[in-house]
This record gives structure tokens, sequence and C-alpha cells, in this order.
């Protein structure tokens, strides 16, 4: 049997709160013990703040899971350079060196996470100093966010859907330890999975401040409500909170083919509304967004991690851009020259690497700190347009037009009727023009079972979508 070969051990980082805005908004300030760290309240809270930070690593617009190595997998970008990072990835050639290193990094990365939150869980388990309230709404998102981390991974490491069998996939870490961790079933993995998921639902939703108040009303500078005098309570749409359990859970629910939990948990956000005014608890992004810099839509955001900058010269922006790929893909291939609100949301490039007029992704544009505009500095985790394209796959075909009907109009889209026959083809593609630039439209094809994606040279099947590990795993340290 297969031993993950990472050392889990415990949390490394005490993280100081700066003067900026959003409790979000720090950093690392000393190396410290784990009984240091937790013998105080801020310590638990700093501790948690610090695994979101440490999450930028493979969730930043240019890392691994957002705008990098899994979108040049599902072909989104372009590069004719052999040998190269890029290269290998478009081609699905996992175990050449430069590929092999970037997912070996990544790998590391994720399980380094996965430890820290192990490690805040375990002193939780035994603390008598923190508030009640505190020490749930820690616990609860901590559950979740292992839970999250954890299904990047199987999404990538684990067999399609539907074909489980009895093989060996990854390690489901629940525990803080030196030894090697014994690597779980599909089955198993996602048995723990969503048990994790399942403890964190009722605790998020009795103690987390967005509960009971609207998103954008916990978005402040301030200490804006009197119950919660802490800015630990705020920006939650920037932390792992109930909603984004729901969300959550209902991407897990049809990564799993359950339908019908997925569509149940789908609706439960969707339906969520604010008590004090009855108003949606999300909404659609518009194109009034757009002028104000918020390419992403914040408002749709269930979970999206906060950046305090970043500069998207040289990924999306410039004639040197990386993350590009020829116009006509995107115009006319994707969009069949029939733009929408999405399409509005690409650079228009000459790429000198390419040698003709490219399109990049505009979303992570001007979040660059101190810029003076009111761009959210938010990655999009999770959002509410996924949720309605849940509904519009997993409801009956009557109903599923209504909701798919809502967000096209959204997008600013004309209308398509979803029949038994071509459901799933339109929404594969509604993901990837949702999506582009997010980390999604490879699972959307691994899941759908696509041997012909868009734009790629070579038909793909389970030896692209099934990753093997990478070797710094498979080989003795």
């Amino acid at each position: 049997m297969n031993n993950i070969k990472i050392l889990l051990l415990s949390v490394t980082l005490l993280i100081s709160i700066t003067g900026c805005k959003k409790y979000l908004t720090v950093e690392p300030a000393q190396e410290t013990t784990k009984d240091k760290l937790f013998a105080s309240t801020q310590g638990y809270t700093d501790a948690l703040v610090g695994i979101y930070i440490d999450m930028r690593k493979n969730y930043s617009p240019s890392s691994f899971f957002v705008n990098g190595g899994v979108e040049f997998m599902a072909q989104l970008y372009y590069s004719n350079k052999p040998a190269t990072l890029n290269y290998e990835l478009i081609h699905h050639d996992y175990t050449a060196t430069e590929a092999d290193q970037s997912l070996g990094t990544t790998f590391i990365n994720q399980y380094n996470v996965l430890a820290n939150i192990n490690s805040l869980l375990d002193a939780l388990s035994t603390q008598t100093i923190l508030e009640t309230r505190v020490a749930k709404l820690i616990e609860g998102e901590s559950l979740a966010l292992r839970a999250f981390n954890h299904f990047d991974m199987i999404r990538l490491y684990g067999p399609m859907p539907g074909n489980a069998g009895t093989k060996t996939y990854l390690p489901y870490v629940t525990s803080v330890t030196k030894d090697a961790i014994p690597y779980d079933t599909y089955t198993s993995y996602m048995t723990k999975l969503l048990a994790d998921l399942d403890k964190a639902e009722p605790l998020l939703q009795t103690y987390d401040p967005i509960v009971k108040y609207a998103p954008y009303s916990l978005n402040t500078t301030w200490a804006s409500k009197s119950e919660y005098t802490s800015m630990f309570w705020y920006y939650r749409q920037n932390r792992m909170n109930y909603y984004a359990v729901l969300g959550l859970k209902a991407r897990v629910y049809l990564w799993m083919g359950d339908k019908e939990n997925a569509l149940k948990y789908a609706l439960m956000v969707i339906n969520a509304v604010n008590t004090d005014n009855n108003t949606k608890k999300f909404s659609f992004g518009v194109r009034a967004n757009l002028s104000a810099k918020n390419y992403v839509f914040f408002t749709e955001h269930l979970f999206g991690l906060n950046m305090t900058t970043f500069d998207d010269a040289g990924m999306s922006s410039g004639s040197q851009a990386s993350n590009v790929t020829p116009q006509t893909r995107t115009a006319v291939d994707l969009y069949q020259n029939i733009p929408d609100l999405r399409s509005s949301l690409f650079y228009s490039v000459y790429s000198y690497t390419v040698g003709t007029t490219c399109s990049s992704t505009k979303k992570y544009a001007e979040m660059i700190a101190a810029t003076g505009n009111n761009n959210p500095f938010s990655v999009p985790l999770i959002r509410l347009s996924e949720m309605y394209l849940i509904a519009s796959e997993c409801a009956p075909l009557d109903e599923a037009n209504v909701y798919f009907a809502t967000y096209r109009t959204a997008r600013e889209a004309t209308s398509i009727t979803l029949t038994d026959v071509n459901r799933n083809s339109v929404l594969l593609t509604e993901y990837i023009k949702e999506f582009y630039g997010e980390g999604q439209s490879f699972y959307a094809y691994k899941r759908f079972g696509i041997t012909d994606m868009l734009w790629s040279d070579h038909s793909t099947g389970e030896a692209q979508y099934v990753l093997p590990l990478p070797s710094l795993e498979t080989t003795n340290l």
C-alpha cells in the first residue's frame, strides 16, 4: 500500500494582524511552537487566518488550481514550446520533467495546508480558553477547509466519476502525525470528506454571522454589528462560511453522481434570503461591476480567497503574457461571434510568442494594492453561478429550464432551451465560458467523460483525466 511521504507536523507560523482593512490582510511574523501559538484566543484566530494565507500558494490567480496548470490541462491556453511546463500540461504529459515538478510542488503545498488544518483541529479538541462561539466557528471553518482542499486532490488524482473500484488513490488526512499515512479507496475518501462537511454545516449554521446578516453588511472596515466587536467575524465571503459549505456540498454530490442531493444544496444557496430585508443572500454580477473594476463579480462569491495584491502583467496582460489563446478560439469557437457579459472579461492582446492577436482573462486585473479602485481582491473559488448550473443539470427538465433562463438572462445571453439531448453539451460549454480562468473546466470535462476537448489535438480518456502521483511521492525521499 502506498504511504504519503509528507510529514504532517504542527502549525509553525505565528500570524500578526496588521493595520490593513481586512482581517485576512496579514503576514507571517515569526515561527513559533504549537504550545505558544495556542496559548491565547489570538493564537487560534491567527492560526486559522494563516491557513487561508497558505492556500494562496495553490489558489492565487496564477497558481495551479486557478488560472495556472489546470487551465492548460483543459486546453484553455496555448503553448507551442516543447519541454516547457505549459506545453507538457496541454499534452497531459504528467511525467515529463516540468509537469512532474509543478505537480509535486502543488501536492506538497496542499498537504501542508491540510497539516496545519489538522493541527488547529487537534488543538481545538482539548482547549479550554475560547469562547464557545469562537471555538465552534473555527471548528466549522477548519472542517470545511479540510474537505475543500482534499476534494480538489481527489478530482485530480481520483478515478473517473462513477468508476470508483477498490483501488487506493490518496490519503484523507485527519490527524497530526509523523508517521506515513495510508491511502484510502475512493469510497472511503469521499465518506470521510462528506463527514467533515456534515459536521461543519450545523456548526456554521449556528455560529456564522452570514446566516443572520447580509454578506455585504459584513464587508466593512469596522465592527458594524454590536454582537461582533472583533474583525474576526467579518468579511465572511473570504472565509469558508455556511453558504460556502452548502455550495461545496452541491459540487461534491454532483461529482459523486448524486443529483438529488446536489440539487438540494444548490437550491439552498439560490433561495437563501437575508432575514432583515428579504433580499437574496447572493446576487449575480452585472455590467456595472466592470466599470468598478470588479471583474470577479464579488456579489456571487460564496467563497473567495482574499489577495492583498496581484499583478496580472506577464500572466494575462501585455505582449509577453503566458496565459493566452488565439482570439479566434474564444470569439468564434466558444462564443460563435455572439458576445455576452462574460465575453467582456477578456483582454485582447497581441502575443509575440503566439504570433497573433490573443485572448486572456481580465478577471484578475486591477488587483494591485493601492490602485484606488473598488476591486474586491477576491479569487473566486465557489460562486452563485455554479449553483444555477448545477440546478440546470440536476432538476427535472421543465424546472431546469427556469433556472437556466434566469442564469442566461443574468449573463446577457440569448435564450437556449435545454432538452434531454442537448443538456450536457450545452452545460459543458457554459462551464467553459463561465469559469474561464477559475480552474473548473478540466473537472467538467472529466465529469462528463469528454474524449475530444475543445482545441485539443489529441483524445482524452482515463490516462489524461486520472493523474499519476508526482515522483516525489512515489520514489524514496
